[in-house]
């Protein structure tokens, strides 16, 4: 056999795997008579926040271990009777847990900045930190003035009281710049009530999921019949069942859906609760 014939061979083998391998993974619309026409189905429901959660962080340091954890009870009490003193209905504040670590002192960090051995037989500070979830809730019913004069009382007085409010800016390495950390988000907003959003949100989904089989129906000249399988995979889709699952996640999370119980969103705005449902129906 030449070299060209060969080549030949090589050439259709390959286009012949590719083929397959295209067929394998694609999930047609339009399927078979015995495997009728699937299609995605999305809905969507809007909601107004009721939620609104602020990060706090209090912290304590010092040369010697004793005076960190001296300083941090110490903030950690002022923390706790400044948000207390507001009286804000509906505050709660979560503990969300407690961190020990050591950082370099400012002639260290001149030195490794410099490119210079760091001296690590010099003390290094030693910090005590714990995060809170400052979590306020029925905002729903606040106006978006008065919800906004509340954050701006529950920030000041944090501050005050030394705790540091929002994401933690400080960068990764010290005396370096981290752009994903120049903005500060103060507040996050929240839907709870999902499930009962999703509820409206799949009717819509499997509305839309049927207008579009009876519109593939209609286009390829056949009769739609009853539903096969719903958010799942049938008999003759078992071999593609993992595909077609991995095509569902990915589908839903392009199309913006969040499977957990509380919808989040930096901005104070109405969040949209999605959903996506596969469905298959027969061909009559």
């Amino acid at each position: 056999m030449s070299g060209l014939s060969r080549l030949k061979r090589q050439v259709t083998l390959f286009s012949l795997a590719a083929v397959i391998c295209w067929n394998t993974m694609s999930i047609p619309s339009v399927a078979g008579e015995n495997q009728g026409i699937t299609v995605m189905g999305l809905g969507s429901v809007e909601a107004k926040p009721s939620v609104v959660e602020l990060t706090g962080v209090v912290i304590g340091q010092g040369q010697l271990a004793g005076d960190a954890v001296t300083k941090f009870h110490g903030n950690r009490r002022r923390a706790e009777t400044a948000f207390k003193n507001l009286k804000i209905p509906g505050l709660e504040v979560v503990e969300e847990g407690m961190s020990l670590y050591s950082s370099l002192n400012a002639t260290q960090m001149q030195a490794m900045m410099r490119g210079m051995a760091v001296n690590n037989t010099d003390s290094q500070e030693l910090s005590v930190s714990e995060t809170l979830k400052l979590r306020v809730t029925g905002i729903d019913k606040l106006s978006s003035q008065e919800l906004l004069e509340m954050i701006v009382r529950i920030v000041d007085s944090g501050k005050d009281a030394g705790v540091i409010i929002g994401n933690d800016t400080s960068p990764s390495v010290p005396g370096t710049y981290n752009p994903s950390k120049a903005r500060n988000t103060m507040a996050t907003f929240k839907v709870t009530d999902v499930d009962k959003l999703k509820e409206a949100a799949y009717e819509q989904a499997v509305k839309d999921a049927r207008t579009q089989a009876e519109k593939l129906a209609k286009l390829t000249g056949v009769k739609l019949g009853k539903v096969i399988s719903i958010d799942g995979v049938s008999d003759s889709q078992k071999n593609a069942a993992t595909i077609s699952n991995q095509m569902l996640a990915q589908y839903m999370a392009a199309a913006g859906v969040n499977q957990t119980e509380e919808q989040a969103s930096t901005l104070l705005k109405a969040i949209p609760i999605a959903v996506a449902v596969r469905v298959t129906y027969s061909i009559e």
